[in-house]
């Protein structure tokens, strides 16, 4: 009998999809609850008006309304730094599918890495990661074993140089809240670093205060490309077995699993397409 994976061990027994039962997994209904209940609660309605900010470039001005946004009161209020265990998980859950799809991810940068869970994540399981945000606060935010592996910084000027020898880029829930004219910056700065390898989560949730930019498979495809990366696609057999933290049960205290889902592309549980985007440059 195959062993439980981490993943698996608190998964609670009970599904509705064949296949799952012999896996431990609960099967759900994908779909962005989470979105409909963050509709419903005025005290998370920002002042900014977000839907005028969208897909275009911003001015001066509205940049540093952006950044101020960014604060560490953001990160505070969505508990990047609060240990979690629902963050642990889902951090643990990016290294093991972007560690799958590539095989080895060598030195490592995380692109908009909030308190520093993802880069706590990945040295804990042996890579070399570094990291890098927006946030002013940044120092203060930090957790104290990542703080020394961020640098505050933009996505059109990454705070790192070629020769600190990144093979692999990650960023997770983050290239819907940078300006568009930045974004498009971004992937001469990947070939600037020399990195060869990105897995990226994006969301097309347009409610979540600070989603500026909405675009689909496509426009990510071609922005890619004009730096030589291409999505990958064939991915089906090695992402089959990974199980996914699809939301968090404040009663039991326990993750909710369920199978990783595509939908064109691979998703990642709670985000409609884009979701899960792997890119390489050969």
């Amino acid at each position: 009998m195959r062993s439980r994976t981490p993943f698996e061990a608190n998964a609670p027994a009970g599904v509705a999809t064949p296949g799952l039962a012999a896996r431990g997994f609960v099967d759900i209904g994908v779909v962005d609850a989470w979105v409909d209940e963050l509709a419903r609660r005025d005290d998370w309605t920002a002042s900014i008006p977000w839907e005028q900010l969208r897909n275009r470039p911003l001015t001066l001005r509205e940049k540093a309304v952006v950044r101020e946004f960014y604060a560490g009161a953001y990160q505070q209020n969505w508990n990047y730094n609060a240990r979690h265990p629902w963050h642990e998980v889902i951090a643990k859950f990016r290294f093991l599918v972007a560690n799958t799809v590539f095989g080895s991810l060598g030195k490592t940068l995380d692109g908009g890495c909030a308190s520093g869970e993802v880069v706590r994540a990945f040295r804990a399981e042996g890579v070399d990661c570094w990291g890098f945000d927006l946030c002013p606060d940044l120092p203060d935010v930090a957790y104290p074993e990542a703080r020394p592996f961020l640098r505050m910084g933009r996505a059109d000027a990454i705070p790192f140089e070629p020769s600190d020898g990144f093979r692999t880029f990650v960023s997770y829930d983050v290239f819907e809240h940078v300006p568009i004219d930045c974004l498009e910056r971004l992937p001469a700065e990947l070939l600037r670093l020399g990195v060869t390898q990105a897995a990226l989560v994006i969301s097309n949730d347009t409610i979540s205060p600070g989603h500026i930019t909405i675009q689909s498979v496509d426009y990510y495809e071609r922005l890619f490309a004009g730096a030589g990366f291409r999505i990958l696609h064939e991915l089906t057999p090695m992402l089959d077995p990974i199980p996914t933290p699809a939301g968090w049960n404040p009663t039991t205290e326990s993750v909710i699993w369920a199978e990783y889902r595509r939908t064109g592309e691979p998703r990642n549980g709670w985000n409609a397409v884009p979701g899960h985007l792997f890119l390489r440059r050969d």
